[in-house]
């Protein structure tokens, strides 16, 4: 036994100096180019290892890569300060890949959809085919034990709008994650890994969301994120999504609540002024099926709600306007509440409106007390239609019935109107036709989607035929009462 444990140790001593030899002897930046063009080749773009590479032996064994590079169509795609890889070394003798830790440091992702509708991630058919070819053939089974994203990046540009969004703070942390050993099966289906997300900030055009946190999973082209967490405009959320990619035409289920977040920080994104404040509760529950944007809006089905208690909207006084006709006539719901048309769909009906416009040319004062809010919507097939869309001021109560047609950006026959306690119309407007121009019941001097919200009045002489008792027909039945 002893003999053995000499011959042992002895053998374990030769490995450690042959491990040295290899480390000081073997120049592993001389691959470089080799890896470059095994890369670039199957992957039909630019891979480039600007940095060092370094090998290491002793457990656990791998490589190392500095400032590495994908480009594409001249302009990086992917760049990353630093890419560690480690694996055993028995396995590969079977042609088994299997790595004990991949760590990818700082990565940053630059994705471009040009103005003709492009993404930078494109690359020629012809350049597919032949990356197809070069990498054909019976795959070799790969796995990773422990994979991590430190500090990750990502930037959406549109070139067509201009419309940017960032992703910063990206840390990854994946278990057992496992790759596709058929190389004729797309990644998104054959991917498996279990793990943890986290994500410092997302900020867009009207958009600033942080410290989300989630649990990840992937199998068979099923990605659950769930459940997870958010900051968002002061409040918290929370909820849960999954993709299923393994279909022809990929299917998207969201499902989220954020509560007790402030009207006017939500505001802020689509306006200069504070027009709205106090605290909402937004909820959605919305699914889609498409492989682009348009078709998502087209097949956008579920229920979409926001409400809201003890609301203040700041620079007008909407029961004191309301008491005259002709001041009436002036106002704008839209400056000072979008939250009622619009509701939980965000700016989408208000889309090109610029708030503040005939509202702070008014010049107005005052303030008014919203004790409740509710906006109830549910969506089919890309068409939103109002179920309980209703506020109270201290004397008044005002509600909405109708369609919005996100696909096409359009009003489908909104109405709007000021209610007495039996729920009937004293008073209303209609609104049709596209959001950035619509048709509003011939009031020429209301010009913008904003103008006939707080506007909803005929004219005098058949503002008395609305009144008669024998004329009302029950306009709205939902959960706002009337002010006492």
């Amino acid at each position: 036994m002893k003999k053995v444990l000499v011959v042992l140790a002895a053998l374990a001593g030769l490995l450690v100096l042959a491990g040295i030899a290899v480390i000081f002897l073997v120049d592993v930046n001389a691959y470089k180019p080799r890896i470059e063009s095994a890369v670039s080749d199957a992957m039909g773009m630019e891979f480039r290892i600007q940095g060092k590479a370094a090998l290491r032996f002793l457990p656990p064994a791998g490589v190392s890569f500095s400032d590495i590079r994908l480009r594409n169509h001249g302009s990086d795609l992917v760049s990353a300060e630093t890419f560690r890889v480690g694996v055993k070394l028995l396995p590969l003798l079977s042609r088994r890949v299997e790595i004990t830790d991949l760590i990818l440091e700082k990565p940053v992702i630059h994705l471009e959809k040009s103005a003709a509708g492009r993404l930078n991630t494109w690359t020629p058919p012809a350049v597919q085919k032949s990356a197809v070819k070069e990498t054909a053939g019976p795959g070799i089974p790969l796995s990773v034990a422990n994979a991590v994203v430190r500090d990750g990046r990502l930037v959406y540009l549109d070139r067509k709008d201009g419309a940017k969004t960032e992703i910063s703070g990206i840390n990854l942390s994946v278990k057992d994650l496992s790759l596709p050993e058929n190389t004729g099966m797309p990644l998104v289906k054959g991917i498996r890994f279990s793990g943890t997300l986290g994500v410092k900030a997302i900020t867009a055009r009207d958009l600033a969301v942080s410290d989300v946190e989630a649990n990840v999973t992937a199998a068979s082209g099923v990605f659950d994120v769930r459940p997870f967490t958010m900051k968002l405009f002061g409040g918290k959320g929370e909820g849960e999504i999954r993709a299923d990619l393994s279909k022809a035409k990929p299917d998207l289920k969201v499902k989220y609540t954020v509560s007790n977040f402030r009207a006017e920080e939500s505001l802020a994104a689509v306006s200069a002024k504070r027009y709205l404040s106090g605290p909402l509760t937004l909820s959605e529950d919305l699914s889609f099926q498409g492989s682009g944007t348009e078709e998502m809006k087209r097949t956008a089905s579920g229920k979409v709600s926001l409400w809201g208690e003890g609301l203040t909207v700041q620079g007008v006084d909407i029961d004191a306007l309301l008491s005259k006709t002709e001041q009436a006539k002036q106002m704008n719901l839209a400056d000072v509440g979008a939250f009622l048309l619009a509701g939980p769909l965000g700016s989408a009906a208000t889309k090109g409106y610029s708030f503040g416009g005939v509202y702070g040319a008014a010049a107005r004062t005052g303030e008014t007390r919203v004790t409740k809010l509710v906006s109830d919507w549910t969506v089919r097939n890309g068409i939103a239609e109002a179920k309980d869309v209703a506020f109270a001021t201290q004397r008044t109560r005002i509600a909405l019935k109708g369609k919005l047609d996100i696909v096409n950006e359009r009003f489908l026959d909104v109405t709007v109107a000021v209610l007495d306690a039996k729920g009937c119309a004293t008073l209303r407007q209609k609104i049709r036709g596209p959001f950035r121009n619509p048709e509003v019941d011939k009031v020429n001097a209301l010009q913008s989607v904003a103008a006939p919200i707080l506007g909803l009045f005929e004219q005098t002489r058949r503002l008395s035929k609305l009144l008669e008792p024998s004329k009302c027909e029950t306009f709205y039945t939902g959960s706002v009462p009337q002010p006492k």
